[in-house]
């Protein structure tokens, strides 16, 4: 009797160890990466859908059938034992060349779905950015009907604003499937108004700039005038000049922008001689809203301009411009920079 409960507790003994190093080699097996790092190196990321109302078992399915897995229930098996298998989160995952079937199952069940990311960038358009998003595959578009006016009641429905140029902030914005355009361009809009609202509290004085929005109206000009960073200063401290001394802009950017689908590639005389509320060669002041989208530092030199006595500017045809202080010094670089 003794020597059967001794094999019986030698058994008992084999059946533990064998299970133990059973789960540890499933659990050895589950962590090993697909490929090897070099091979990770050659292959990019794939996206992965996971449908809603998915279970463990239809995943396991998926992911086998998709060929991201191998051994199906061997699979499903050590996501039950090692993570929560059936607490998964629909979503679109990405999944990488290097990575472990569990790595796979983690970012699944932790709901780490993939960051989809859309770039607007400084002095674009409104009607750019309407292209962009509805060129987004896994963004969900609920303002493609909408006219802008429309689409600014849906965005800030306590807002004053009908027209949407200028009000967003230009910048890189970070997305997961499924979110509306409406929630992106609520983040811009308020991004914006963060941003104008700061900036405003640190303005020089004596501008000739008496609301934030006004200072977004020149910022954006200011914005389509130079893509050099260096000279935003001084670009603001031209047009600055001009408004206190009673001066037109005479911008081009508010031309093309007041002829819209009729701007032809080239600014004509006929043109500079056409009123719209956005020619800056006709009207005095400030057109009625922004032309584009002002970044942070075009915001900041319409509000900090340097100080200068320019009232004109050409360009010298390398992205860069001179400044001129009478309009005798500015024929003379016409001359130079552009008729030559």
């Amino acid at each position: 009797m003794v020597r059967v409960f001794k094999y019986i507790l030698i058994l008992i003994v084999l059946l533990v160890v064998l299970l133990g190093a059973s789960v540890a080699g499933l659990y050895w097996w589950f962590n090993q990466p697909r490929v090897t790092m070099q091979e990770a190196d050659v292959f990019a990321p794939v996206l992965f859908e996971v449908p809603r109302g998915s279970h463990g078992r239809q995943l396991t399915r998926q992911l086998a059938e998709q060929g991201y897995i191998e051994h199906e229930q061997l699979n499903y098996l050590a996501a039950r034992l090692f993570l929560d298998a059936d607490r998964i989160r629909a979503g679109v995952y990405a999944i990488h060349p290097g990575d472990s079937p569990r790595r796979i199952w983690e970012r699944i069940v932790a709901g780490q779905q993939h960051q989809f990311r859309v770039t607007f960038i400084e002095g674009s358009e409104f009607r750019e950015w309407r292209a962009q998003l509805s060129q987004q595959p896994y963004l969900d578009r609920v303002l493609d009907d909408l006219s802008d006016e429309e689409l600014m009641q849906r965005v800030a429905p306590d807002g004053e604003f009908t027209h949407p140029e200028g009000l967003f902030f230009p910048d890189t914005y970070r997305f997961t499937a499924g979110t509306t355009d409406l929630q992106l361009l609520r983040q811009a809009y308020n991004r914006m108004q963060r941003t104008l609202d700061d900036l405003w509290q640190q303005r020089q004085e004596g501008l000739p700039v008496s609301a934030p929005y006004q200072a977004l109206i020149l910022a954006s000009i200011i914005e389509k005038e130079t893509g050099a960073a260096h000279e935003r200063g001084l670009v603001a401290s031209v047009f600055v000049n001009r408004l206190n001394t009673g001066m037109r802009l005479q911008s081009d950017p508010t031309i093309i922008y007041g002829l819209g689908e009729n701007y032809r590639g080239v600014i004509y005389r006929s043109d500079i001689n056409q009123y719209t509320p956005y020619n800056t060669y006709r009207i005095n002041g400030l057109p009625p809203t922004p032309i584009a989208m002002p970044g942070y530092d075009a915001i900041h030199a319409t509000l900090n301009p340097e100080q200068s006595e320019y009232f004109y500017f050409v360009s010298s045809n390398d992205g860069q411009h001179i400044f001129s202080r009478t309009l005798e010094e500015h024929n003379r670089a016409v001359y130079q920079y552009q008729r030559n």
